[in-house]
């Protein structure tokens, strides 16, 4: 008998009386061991009531435990195995060290991250309250493919963020979602492949949700969920949602993926932005057309000319076309 299962016996029935005799016998230990460990839920912040009805559990506490993040997650694969740990200086760093031998869909999750990494190895602050953490997928597609896993991953936490929360989440190419034009979350995505093999996916993906955000520098412009809905939310629902929308989108991840990529482009808020994008080789201004088939932006230069950009640092110079024309 483990305290695990105590757990999921509570969750399952949340705000509902559960016997803690019927509890004891499904678990086939005593009551007494049932009370122990309803003891050691209650020292980690469950709240949960006893009468002459039995346990009662009100409500969960806001930590990105193992427990309950597998506790009613609806996923075949991806959160099948989950590694939660107080902090850790990357949760990408960590995964990327143990993906080689790990199953498909691990996640890797942090409190903290004392060395949390965005792109361009920029630091990214990762103060508790946040979700930070890392995805290994391994699909089967060629490495030429895997800008999909990135895409792909983008348009899974928009949806997340948009079904659990209502949110206006934009895209920002290549790889934040922001809220009222301000940051919300970034995504960072590493490989490890050999010329004809993808081997892993690491997908990292930092949220702010319970933060504050004027305590991020202020060319950061970002925001959090607590900030936009004026509210706290349970960061272990939000977990659970993104990795069931990861899922989802790498169920077309070999096949047509149309549908991602006009997921992608309705969602984004740099199409139709005038830009700055800055490469390892050159800088130059135009407008956002499209997002190409291969993941590449298409920008159109001042002097006429169509950019293909592959990798780079997206600025936006104006709001975009479509929310001038609606007056925003």
């Amino acid at each position: 008998m483990s305290r695990e299962e105590i757990n999921r016996e509570l969750t399952q029935r949340v705000g509902s009386w559960t016997s803690g005799q019927e509890m004891a016998e499904s678990l086939g230990i005593s009551r007494a061991a049932v009370w122990k460990q309803i003891q050691s839920l209650r020292a980690e912040g469950y709240k949960i009531e006893a009468s002459k009805k039995g346990y009662r559990l009100v409500s969960l506490p806001d930590i990105l435990s193992e427990d309950l993040i597998k506790s009613g997650l609806k996923t075949k694969f991806v959160g099948r195995t989950v590694i939660s740990r107080p902090s850790l200086a990357s949760t990408n760093a960590e995964a990327k060290k143990i993906a080689p031998s790990e199953d498909n869909g691990t996640v890797v999750l942090a409190e903290v991250q004392t060395i949390g990494r965005g792109r361009m190895k920029r630091s990214w602050l990762s103060p508790k309250g946040g979700v930070w953490m890392s995805v290994i997928l391994k699909p089967r597609i060629p490495p030429a493919l895997a800008f999909r896993v990135n895409i792909a991953a983008t348009v899974a936490v928009a949806r997340a963020l948009e079904g659990l929360y209502g949110l206006d989440v934009g895209i920002k190419w290549p790889n934040d979602l922001v809220v009222r034009e301000k940051k919300v979350c970034g995504i960072l995505t590493e490989i490890g492949a050999e010329m004809d093999s993808l081997n892993y996916a690491v997908v990292g993906i930092g949220i702010n949700a319970n933060l504050d955000p004027d305590s991020f520098p202020e060319d950061w412009k970002a925001t959090s969920i607590s900030r936009e809905l004026g509210r706290d939310v349970l960061r272990v629902k939000l977990v659970q949602r993104v990795l069931e929308e990861v899922e989802r989108a790498c169920g077309v991840m070999a096949s047509s993926f149309d549908q991602v990529i006009g997921e992608w482009s309705a969602r984004s808020a740099t199409i139709g932005q005038r830009v700055r994008i800055i490469t390892m080789s050159s800088e130059f201004e135009g407008l956002a057309e499209s997002l190409e088939a291969d993941g590449a932006l298409l920008v159109r230069r001042d002097d006429g000319t169509g950019e293909r950009v592959l990798a780079g640092d997206c600025v936006h110079l104006r709001p975009a076309k479509k929310k001038v024309e609606e007056g925003i």
